[in-house]
């Protein structure tokens, strides 16, 4: 049995991966013993709802109180680096919620780190476990050099996520540099799904700006064009919609891809239309499975004491198309 600690007690946190570790394929290989939380109205109010776990203050707190062996990291982006850091040094295993850092200095001296501890780390791309997507690699992986594919991704939101009422830290609509902003929280999961799906960027641009959260001080609205040997996608996600909403299409001379908020997609090809059954991607009770089949994959790696260096990799380039992403807008340093 493996003993971890999570670092920032949020609402991430005390949902998808508590959930996760209740899961029968994980309550007996893992379970949280402590916890961090600097916020003192939170760190009381989870003292007495989860009794199981002990609770710091800090992460030197925990550090010198507790024997774990493994990190699971959901504060927020900005404290990420130093508490990986810290993590390594202390020869902690290591699950960090995405963006893993937030800017490509970090990130290349973090994955130096990695590679020389031997650590395990994985970084929480768990849309990759998704049947949707995974059905989505398979469309473009079955095409010929031949058969460009383009594909487009659409994430509306309504506003950005509030996260818990207590939490005063609202680092989602913060400056770019703290976190915030639409292409960092949700935008870098179709980064990393892109980079997935087709491989090494040729040429990647994008647009940022603000069509109706002017009190964020980051972009509400993210476009992304990303151009590879194997096609074209194009990324929009959006804090400024009437509705929730998730779409998606792949489409070649070959065949069809789409998918709709729901739980069905439509494949054609050769004027065959199939019908596929998967779980709906914008259903958040969803994301708890997503987490369980990354979680057994980290352990399995722990188990082994097998470092996967693609994790690391990957990690590294999702940072690495977020840098691309910011340099390249024409709003980089978008205004409240």
């Amino acid at each position: 049995m493996l003993n971890g600690a999570i670092i920032g007690f949020g609402n991430i946190a005390q949902t998808n991966h508590l959930d996760a570790y209740k899961n029968d394929n994980i309550k007996d290989r893992a379970k949280i013993v402590a916890a961090v939380e600097p916020v003192i109205e939170n760190y009381e109010v989870n003292k007495r709802n989860f009794p199981e776990i002990k609770f710091y203050p800090t992460f030197n707190e925990l550090i010198n109180n507790e024997k774990i062996d493994f990190a699971d990291i959901t504060c927020p982006p900005e404290f990420h680096f130093d508490i990986i850091k810290k993590s390594i040094e202390n020869n902690f295993h290591i699950i960090c919620e995405k963006p893993f850092v937030l800017n490509l200095v970090e990130a290349e001296k973090i994955q130096k780190m990695l590679l020389e501890s031997g650590n395990i780390f994985i970084p929480c791309h768990q849309y990759k476990y998704s049947p949707v997507w995974i059905n989505f690699k398979k469309f473009i992986d079955e095409q010929s050099a031949s058969k460009k594919v383009l594909a487009q991704f659409n994430v509306f939101r309504l506003q950005a996520d509030t996260g818990l009422k207590s939490t005063l830290n609202k680092w989602r609509t913060s400056a770019q540099t703290e976190g915030g902003g639409v292409l960092i929280d949700t935008g870098i999961h179709y980064l990393y799904l892109v980079n997935w799906m087709f491989g090494k960027p040729i040429k990647i641009s994008s647009h940022l700006s603000t069509l109706s959260h002017s009190n964020y001080k980051s972009e509400d609205t993210a476009v992304v064009i990303y151009e590879s040997e194997k096609g074209i996608a194009q990324i929009t996600v959006t804090w400024a919609a009437d509705k929730r909403h998730n779409d998606a299409k792949a489409v070649c001379s070959n065949g069809s891809l789409f998918y709709q908020s729901g739980n069905k997609m439509l494949k054609t090809s050769a004027d065959i239309t199939e019908e596929l059954v998967v779980p709906d991607a914008s259903e958040k009770s969803h994301y708890s499975a997503l987490y369980v089949k990354m979680f057994s994959e980290f352990f399995d790696a722990v188990d082994k004491k097998k470092q996967n260096v693609q994790w690391i990799d990957e990690a590294y380039q999702s940072v690495y198309l977020l840098n691309e992403c910011i340099r390249s807008s024409e709003l980089y340093d978008v205004k409240s």
